[in-house]
C-alpha cells in the first residue's frame, strides 16, 4: 500500500485530476463569458507543476510553452478551417479565446505527468490524440462553450487529424528537451 502511495505516483495523480478540473471551469468559465476568469485554473495547474518539478523546471517551462504554441497553431487552424467556433468571439476573429490557450499551458504538463506512459508510443499517442481530442471538444460543445461547422461530420474530422498530428508532435517535443537538458553543456 506504500508502494502505492508514492510520491511520484501522487504527483501523477494530482497532475490527472487537476487538469481535468480546470478544463472543467475553462469550458464552464468560456460558455459563461467568464474568458479571463475561466483561463486562471489552467494558469495556476501550470505554475503548480512547475513547482512541484523545481528540478526541472526549465525543461518543463520549455515544454509548456512549446506545447502551448503547438495549440495556439491548432485552435487557430480549426478557427480557420471553420471547424471551430467559441462562443464569445466575434466572427472573422482567427485567434482561440484566452481560456483555450490557458488550457494548452496545462495541457504541456501532461507528458512528463499523467500521459507520462504514453512517451515512446507515437502510434497509440496518434490513435488517442485522434479519438479522445474530438471527444474533448464535443463535450465542450455541448457544455455551451463553442459550436462545431457545417457538416458537424467534417469538423470533427478536421479536429481528429489536428489532435493526431498534435499528440505525437508534443511528445516528441518532450523527448527532445529531454535530450538537450541531458547532453553536457559545452
Amino acid at each position: 500500500m506504500t508502494a502505492l502511495l508514492s510520491r511520484p505516483l501522487l504527483r501523477v495523480a494530482a497532475n490527472f485530476v487537476l487538469f481535468q478540473l480546470a478544463w472543467f471551469a475553462a469550458i464552464m468559465g468560456g460558455a459563461s463569458g467568464y474568458g479571463a476568469f475561466a483561463a486562471l485554473p489552467a494558469a495556476v495547474v501550470a505554475l503548480l507543476h512547475l513547482g512541484l518539478n523545481r528540478s526541472i523546471w526549465r525543461r518543463e517551462i520549455w515544454l509548456i510553452l512549446g506545447v502551448t504554441l503547438l495549440g495556439l497553431l491548432v485552435e487557430t487552424g480549426f478557427i480557420r478551417l471553420g471547424a471551430l467556433q467559441y462562443i464569445g468571439i466575434e466572427a472573422g476573429t482567427i485567434l482561440p479565446p484566452l481560456w483555450i490557450v490557458a488550457l494548452w499551458l496545462a495541457f504541456g504538463t501532461l507528458p512528463n505527468g499523467s500521459l507520462q506512459w504514453l512517451k515512446g508510443r507515437s502510434l497509440l499517442q496518434l490513435i488517442l490524440g485522434a479519438v479522445l481530442g474530438p471527444l474533448s471538444y464535443l463535450a465542450g460543445v455541448r457544455l455551451g462553450a463553442a459550436t462545431l461547422g457545417e457538416p458537424e461530420w467534417l469538423s470533427i474530422a478536421v479536429i481528429a487529424v489536428g489532435w493526431g498530428l498534435a499528440m505525437p508532435i508534443m511528445f516528441r517535443l518532450a523527448k527532445r528537451l529531454e535530450a538537450v537538458s541531458r547532453s553536457p553543456a559545452p
